[in-house]
């Protein structure tokens, strides 16, 4: 459970990112509930876009096997920090642009699991929107999911549509600010 200090540094810290960070609070239990009966097991490979401090992370590395990998991209440099005093050597750090991050990486067509997302995809382009969740799908497994949560609209349904099988949608009341839950299946 985060203390109310720890509350405020995250909420400033949003106010301070000169509009990179798309929450202004760590997503509730509920959020996490939320999106964790999503998942199914067992996970070899996780990529985790926009984790902020972490709060997902760390319920997924959980749920990993021994030798499992969850690799975060964030692209604030003190949320990066925070997610590097994670101590589990299954957690890659990368700090960056997530669709420069993703275009770039040696990734197989097919090796990834799962892909969570809390990315503020309102702040992006229609065409970066959408060149994210190709390569998105295109790095997910045969039965790999994408599952995009703490969106304030349903903006990225359409564009998960366009790749995914099965496209679902929950809202979360339960947050600050209420949100979206969309899961993406192959």
């Amino acid at each position: 459970m985060k203390t109310i200090i720890e509350k405020v540094e995250f909420f400033l810290n949003a106010l301070l990112s000169g509009g990179k960070v798309g929450a202004i609070s760590t997503s509730s239990n509920y959020v996490l509930e939320g999106v964790l009966k999503h998942v199914e097991g067992p996970l070899g490979t996780v990529v985790e876009y926009g984790p902020g401090d972490g709060v997902m992370t760390k319920k997924i590395l959980k749920l990993l096997g021994p030798q499992g990998k969850l690799i975060v991209i964030e692209s604030d440099s003190k949320f990066a920090k925070v997610l590097r005093e994670i101590n589990d050597p299954r957690l890659e750090v990368i700090e960056g642009n997530v669709e420069e991050v993703i275009n770039r990486e040696t990734w197989q067509t097919g090796d990834v699991d799962l892909v969570l997302s809390s990315i503020p995809f309102s702040f992006l382009a229609p065409g970066e929107r959408d060149r994210v969740i190709q390569r998105t799908h295109a790095i997910l497994a045969p039965h790999g999911s994408c599952i995009v949560f703490h969106q304030y609209s349903t903006l990225i349904r359409e564009t998960l549509e366009k790749y995914f099988a099965t496209v679902t949608v929950e809202f979360e009341p339960r947050n600050i600010f209420p949100c979206f839950i969309l899961v993406a299946r192959k």
